[in-house]
């Protein structure tokens, strides 16, 4: 399984991807943040994702007006939930050695995937407020989310993966922002994986012609590459961690 979720808690939970997150990487070759879903859109947001319009949402905030966004955080509320999804390592491998053409086919067929995935999380996302005194769970009309797609590995090894924070709140269908209901979110991390993992080959077999192993928990990497290869660039391998 390689799409992990991660709860965000306490203030600085956002500051980590604008200060701390771009120093373990070659910051020069890695792209900005992306803003995706319905959520993001209602408050104005979209392409690239600026420091200050993300911290506002992470500390649950109108970027716009700064006004709150529902209920106002504590010291450890949840901010949000960090759901990573990170490529085979063959794929990652294709990327770096691969000539422009390629790279861009794979990053084509990556964001495809995260796009997916983020779209599965989105039509399932719900929300819990009262009715009549009772407690409803309601669908969510938009999450807000920023992606943010890394090449390497801590280690500088090639790993792409993306980074995708998803704040901890939702538009409701009466208009107000509440909290996501992430009950299920940790539980659906192998359908996720899942959803990433096989939009990934079908991007790509269509694009380059790949041709893949057997599935294995979902996950395959690309047919004929020797293994030698893959275990070269994987010095992190034993950690389990992309980033």
């Amino acid at each position: 399984m390689t799409a992990r979720v991660t709860t965000l808690k306490s203030a600085e939970a956002g500051l980590y991807y604008v200060e701390h997150l771009p120093s373990y990487y070659l910051a020069e070759d890695e792209p900005p943040g992306r803003w995706q879903g319905r959520g993001a859109a209602a408050l104005g947001l979209a392409g690239e994702v600026r420091d200050g319009d993300f911290l506002a949402v992470m500390a649950g905030l109108d970027p716009r007006t700064a006004e709150q966004l529902g209920r106002r955080h504590g010291d450890d509320s949840v901010r949000g939930f960090d759901v990573t999804a990170s490529a085979p390592k063959s794929v990652s491998v294709l990327f770096a050695v691969g000539p422009p053409e390629i790279r861009q086919a794979v990053l084509d067929a990556h964001d495809e995937a995260v796009g997916a995935m983020v779209g599965w999380v989105e039509r399932h996302a719900h929300t819990r407020f009262r009715i009549a005194g009772q407690i409803a769970v309601v669908d969510a009309q938009g999450i807000v989310a920023a992606a943010f797609r890394q090449h390497t590995s801590r280690a500088l090894d090639p790993q792409l993966h993306t980074q995708v924070v998803i704040a901890n709140r939702v538009l409701s269908p009466d208009g107000r922002w509440l909290a996501l209901d992430a009950r299920t979110l940790k539980v659906d991390q192998r359908t996720l994986s899942a959803l990433y993992h096989a939009t990934l080959r079908s991007g790509l077999t269509t694009r380059l012609g790949v041709r893949w192993q057997e599935p294995v928990n979902g996950i395959a990497e690309i047919a004929d590459v020797p293994e030698v290869i893959l275990a070269r660039f994987s010095s992190r391998t034993e950690e389990g961690l992309a980033g």
